[in-house]
């Protein structure tokens, strides 16, 4: 592939994410409430969240980590954008860098998309939503092995990941959180009990991040990502659903694990 035509690609996707989620983001806020406590701890009135207390008139399916409502998942979002940032940085800066397999390319687009899709379709805004995790999950299982394979082997000396895969590898574990807690909002507009839809996705978001780290254990920013996404829904619902906030820490508790075990 031509150069230019890669660099063009792989700045329009990435970039076309980042605003997308800062949007999503944004998008149905109507107001700033006064900062309450500290500098960074605030909140503000919205229209369309959901709240735990189930009184929200129009339910927003994005959930709390791709909509934040703590400095901790705000502060979670701005990483995220600042990983895209240093993804293109460590792309741009290889001059001779390998093409990004298409399936990275094609997980930021549906990554960009879902969230506009789930309001008005549900369950094809969660395919698209799951076929994103996916893309790029495995794309940079790609990415990784052909790094591996094209590098020379020197004994004792580790090979690190491919340019800008360690970024990416946090962007998608972001993807993978927001995509799991929309996932237990769908289920609790299908009928479900919110709390036990909610546990529901935050089962399969431990699952994934723990599938992920052992598939590619080189690439530890998918887990910390996980774990930092994790830590801001306990800390949201800690006041509401001890239940969540525990099933947080609970599968905090696994990832880390599974990190341990494949770093060491």
């Amino acid at each position: 592939m031509n150069r230019n035509l890669q660099v063009l690609i792989e700045v329009a996707t990435a970039g076309g994410f980042a605003v997308s989620a800062l949007l999503t983001s944004l998008r149905t806020l109507s107001g700033w409430a006064p900062v309450t406590n500290t500098p960074l701890s605030f909140e503000r009135t919205l229209t369309g969240r959901m709240s735990l207390g189930g009184g929200a008139d129009e339910l927003s399916l994005l959930g709390l980590v791709a909509q934040p409502t703590t400095a901790l998942l705000w502060a979670l979002l701005a990483a995220v954008l600042g990983a895209v940032v240093l993804h293109l940085a460590a792309r741009l800066r290889v001059r001779r860098a390998p093409p990004q397999p298409p399936a990275i390319a094609l997980g930021l687009v549906m990554a960009a998309l879902w969230p506009w899709v789930i309001g008005p379709a549900p369950l094809p805004g969660l395919a698209l939503a799951a076929a994103a995790c996916t893309a790029l999950t495995l794309g940079l299982a790609w990415q990784c092995d052909a790094a591996q394979a094209q590098a020379e082997p020197i004994p004792g000396v580790e090979i690190p990941p491919a340019p800008g895969a360690s970024a990416l590898a946090f962007v998608a574990g972001w993807v993978v959180m927001a995509a799991t807690s929309a996932l237990g909002l769908v289920l609790f507009d299908l009928g479900m009990g919110l709390e036990r839809a909610i546990l529901l996705g935050l089962l399969v978001a431990a699952l994934a991040a723990a599938w992920v780290q052992l598939r590619l254990p080189r690439l530890v920013m998918f887990s910390a990502a996980a774990i930092w996404a994790m830590i801001g829904i306990a800390a949201a619902t800690a006041g509401t659903s001890i239940t969540i906030a525990t099933a947080c820490v609970l599968g905090i508790s696994a990832v880390a694990v599974v990190v341990v075990r494949t770093t060491t």
